[in-house]
């Protein structure tokens, strides 16, 4: 647990200062390759014990009964961390609980028939849906494990388990291994080797990846207007670069790269089928600490071209997809 304790600690420090899932998005989207980050608890739940603030998400989205936004809360009283999460969703109970090492969270979902949809126009939902994650720190790793019932009111439910260690191999100092749902018939499960490199006024993470996927898809028969099943088994690879530049001793600069490339997947009749393809991705985001006070923002692509009319805004047209220097909103977070 060496290099981990040394990451976690360095990550915790960082997290400090920003911390939000628009920041893991800047950087490559995968929150596990950042420890320390509070984007973490969802998949290790003990990672709730290294945090405490205030988090509104959603900023910029309207106030009104429509705004999409979000309010975190997360402290500590007598040596026991509580969670408390609200936001646009169903949920009547989302909270958290952790004692130092280890760390639960809870979820209750209580929809109504409106929000169910109606007889004629039914929307997948389940009026009791439930969700509980326990997770914990051992010296032979980190563990999350989630359990949850599904949202389609089949009564289904599943069950996902997370594991990051300090196993690592050639450039890689640390592993994680997540697999979506035990409980499946079609297994899900992905394996991530990663490590953290100081450049100077920078930290960048490296990642690369394995991911095995055996879920049932719907595909299109070329044959018939019938929409079949069919099981795409898929094996794909995976690289991931983040990176975090200090800027100035309040602004900084985050990118993100992702890369995935599709080794062997089971053809299957009508179209879709994408074997031996790549695919790949930017992301771009900006981080400003005040203090206590952290907002992360996200950033168009379109300021390395036209970085004025970015600023400004004067470059803004929605039909030619020019949304200005952001049209995201933003998350402010309060540290104490």
């Amino acid at each position: 647990m060496k290099n981990v304790t040394k990451i976690l600690t360095a990550a915790v420090l960082c997290a400090a200062l920003f911390a939000s899932d628009q920041r893991i998005t800047a950087l490559g989207g995968n929150a596990a390759l950042w420890p320390g980050d509070e984007a973490n608890i969802a998949a290790f739940p003990a990672q709730v014990n290294n945090h405490a603030h205030v988090q509104l998400s959603g900023v910029g989205t309207g106030d009104g009964d429509d705004a999409t936004g979000g309010v975190s809360l997360i402290t500590n009283v007598d040596g026991t961390t509580w969670g408390f999460n609200y936001g646009a969703n169903n949920d009547w109970v989302n909270m958290a609980w952790g004692n130092g090492t280890m760390g639960v969270v809870v979820g209750l979902e209580s929809a109504t028939e409106q929000n169910c949809g109606t007889e004629a126009a039914p929307v997948a939902c389940d009026p009791s849906d439930m969700s509980v994650s326990y997770g914990n720190t051992f010296d032979w790793g980190e563990i999350g494990v989630k359990y949850m019932t599904t949202q389609d009111g089949d009564g289904d439910a599943m069950l996902g388990v997370n594991y990051r260690t300090d196993w690592g191999f050639w450039l890689f100092d640390n592993t994680v291994v997540s697999v979506d749902d035990l409980m499946d018939d079609d297994l899900e499960l992905g394996a991530d080797f990663f490590t953290h490199m100081d450049a100077g006024g920078a930290d960048v993470v490296f990642g690369w990846g394995f991911g095995y996927n055996a879920t049932a898809a719907m595909a299109d028969d070329a044959l018939t207007t019938e929409v079949n099943e069919a099981h795409v088994a898929t094996m794909s690879q995976s690289a991931t670069i983040g990176v975090e530049a200090n800027m100035t001793d309040w602004a900084t600069l985050r990118v993100g790269y992702n890369w995935s490339h599709e080794l062997a997947c089971d053809n299957f009749t009508g179209t879709g089928d994408a074997c031996g393809g790549n695919t790949s991705g930017f992301a771009w985001g900006l981080g400003f600490n005040w203090g206590g006070l952290t907002a992360d923002y996200t950033v168009d692509s379109g300021i390395f071209q036209d970085p004025i009319g970015t600023i400004t805004g004067n470059n803004v047209d929605a039909a030619l997809g020019s949304t200005g220097l952001t049209a995201q909103s933003v998350t402010l977070t309060y540290s104490f």
